[in-house]
């Protein structure tokens, strides 16, 4: 005997519709966009960028010290070395901002993919 379909019911547009699940955030019908159970309106009026940042990464909002250091360690991630600064300085002022900005990472080694 052959198995019978199931229709799946009528949803007007993405209603009841799941479009992927993640830790990171989530939306609340009743309080809105949850960072890691952080209300993210909340979270652009009392935290740093970087506070967001470590708390997206980490999963938990960092103490005094793991700030501290973390926003150490971004600080340093984006230095450019003076090879990549002399290069940005020699390209004409009129090119266009995302043709420098990929010859920068070509002179630094680094990838880039559109």
């Amino acid at each position: 005997m052959a198995t019978k379909e199931t229709k799946q019911a009528y949803s007007p547009g993405l209603a009841g519709v799941i479009a992927g699940e993640t830790q990171i955030c989530w939306v609340d019908p009743n309080a809105g966009l949850m960072y890691r159970g952080y209300d993210i309106h909340e979270m652009a009026e009392k935290a740093s960028f970087e506070e967001v940042a470590y708390l997206l990464l980490n999963g938990e909002l960092p103490d005094v010290e793991e700030l501290s250091k973390f926003t150490s360690e971004i600080a340093m991630a984006r230095m450019l070395p003076k090879q990549v600064l002399d290069a940005l300085r020699l390209m004409p002022k009129r090119r266009i901002r995302w043709t420098c900005c990929a010859q920068a990472c070509r002179c630094s080694g680094r990838s880039i993919r559109n």
